[in-house]
């Protein structure tokens, strides 16, 4: 009977424990998932600004004119020191001139450094022209990014910087005359350390070459060195020769283990998610800790031994009291952040959206788009069909307006009958203010009208009131963006009355 019991307590313990273990790998992965994809977005928007600003001063009328003047060195000037290149370089106005402007423009973006290279690979002009550690005059002869700039129009690459030893992005567009010749290039620097606190999250975040070497991190331990282990097979690339392909870390993948994603990396267990960044040759890879697999397994043995002790009963006990913790918690989070009806984002969730959105907008040089949404004759349907029927209305109303988004916006239930559509959009253009605002419109408004049907009753449903704006997060805010869209919905219902009153009127 002893044996029978000990033997009934050790599978039943056994199993609870890989229950356990398995909800908890799933909640991470989950999570980690979700936090490769949004730190994949914000670093595909941050590479792509750093393209757009490069183009930018590429294409900037002082910019043509300063590399037209210095297209090549002059005679002599390679047997000068890099000193007396920048004394002689920084004599001329329109060197110091665009200096200035690539210095406004670096640090209103906070970006390292803004430079201008000619076709001798000398730095002509830079962000820093008046600082100590100037680079102007500095050589960066064979330099990848430079000679694809030159090639292609534009290049990319990691490296360390040379004076300060920092590692760092470069993106280069070329600089061309009006017959398209090749006068120079613009790089922009931005520092690895500058671009980690965009990584910060939950987890460890790691940018990696084609190499396998960290490049930036959220964790320190992991810059610069070679996580080549981690990468697909047959995608690790040879060493470019440009930088050294960092210390190996010892990477395994964890015995055991039914997935192939958890690795032991310096002795500790990780679950590994990659995200490629788009446009460049970078992947992100999320780390999300496993190192509480071991102490859980542990203490799953001493609750079994106790279990053993006092019985069969307080095992079931136990563990239905701690299913129903973990899913009471689960509840909260979701419940403080949707809505119980729809299954939409509530009012908190899509205020929190909207900071976001502006801050992301503000950085990346878009627009916010905001569409206010209320149901015309909601009360009518309550009262006429009854409340049941007017939940399943908001349900399928939500459904209907979730088809017309797209993958970036977020659609949220306000309150009662409201709801909200936010997402980005480029600056609109001036020869048509309206058209993000028009086509928002022509995608969620008219799978709003026609028929519904529940059942015991089907009706017609001429469609809802709309207030929908396009702002500047530079000129607007959230509370703003939100009481102009409210206007515009209220002054679209009273057309829609108004319009209503003229068709009676002129059906009599």
């Amino acid at each position: 009977m002893a044996a029978a019991w000990l033997a009934l307590v050790v599978g039943l313990g056994g199993w609870l424990s890989q229950r356990i273990v398995t909800a908890h790998l799933i909640t991470v992965a989950t999570s980690a998932e979700h936090e490769a994809v949004t730190t994949a977005r914000v670093m595909d928007r941050l590479f792509t600004e750093m393209v757009s600003v490069a183009n930018m001063v590429a294409g900037q009328t002082q910019v043509i004119q300063l590399a037209t003047r210095y297209r090549t060195d002059p005679p002599g000037f390679a047997e000068l020191t890099r000193q007396q290149r920048a004394a002689q370089f920084t004599r001329d106005p329109l060197v110091r001139k665009v200096g200035d402007f690539m210095n406004a423009l670096a640090s209103d973006l906070r970006y390292a450094r803004i430079y201008m290279t000619n076709m001798s690979d000398d730095t002509v002009s830079a962000s820093n022209w008046a600082a100590s550690d100037s680079i102007v005059g500095m050589i960066y002869s064979g330099r990848p990014y430079l000679v694809d700039a030159l090639r292609n129009g534009k290049g990319s690459s990691f490296g360390i910087a040379r004076l300060l030893k920092t590692p760092s992005y470069f993106v280069a567009s070329r600089i061309d005359d009006a017959d398209d010749m090749p006068l120079g290039s613009v790089t922009v620097k931005f520092d690895a350390p500058d671009v980690a606190p965009y990584l910060t999250g939950r987890h460890i975040a790691l940018i990696v070459n084609r190499q396998g070497r960290v490049i930036t991190t959220s964790s320190e331990p992991f810059m610069l060195r070679n996580v080549a282990a981690l990468l697909p097979p047959g995608t690790v690339l040879p060493p470019d020769g440009e930088e050294g392909p960092g210390e190996p870390m010892d990477i395994h993948a964890m015995a055991g283990s039914a997935h192939a994603d958890q690795w032991l990396i310096d002795g500790e267990p990780y679950l590994l998610r990659r995200q490629s960044l788009t446009g460049t040759p970078y992947q992100l890879f999320t780390l999300a800790s496993l190192e509480q697999l071991a102490p859980m397994r542990e203490q799953h043995f001493w609750a079994a031994g106790l279990v053993a002790a006092v019985g069969l009963v307080l095992i079931l006990l136990g563990g239905q009291a701690a299913r129903q913790m973990v899913m009471r918690r689960q509840d909260e989070r979701y419940a403080a952040n949707y809505d119980a009806l729809t299954d939409l984002p509530n009012r908190r969730a899509v205020l929190t959206e909207m900071d976001r959105l502006f801050a992301l907008a503000k950085r990346t040089q878009q627009w916010v788009l905001v569409a206010y949404i209320d149901l015309d004759e909601f009360k009518t349907i309550n009262d006429t069909y009854g409340h049941e029927v007017g939940d399943k209305f908001l349900v399928e109303v939500g459904q209907r307006l979730s088809v017309g988004l797209r993958a970036s916006d977020m659609l949220g239930r306000f309150g009662g009958d409201e709801f909200i559509v936010i997402g980005l959009v480029a600056p609109p253009d001036p020869n048509d203010s309206d058209e993000a605002i028009n086509a928002m419109r022509s995608r969620i408004a008219p799978p709003l009208i026609g028929t519904y049907t529940f059942p015991g009753c089907s009706f017609d449903y001429p469609g809802a009131s709309f207030g929908i704006v396009s702002v500047d997060p530079s000129a607007s805010s959230p509370r703003a963006a939100l009481k102009l869209a409210d206007k515009l919905m209220y002054a679209d219902k009273r057309e829609r009355s108004a319009q209503l009153l003229r068709h009676l009127s002129a059906g009599r």
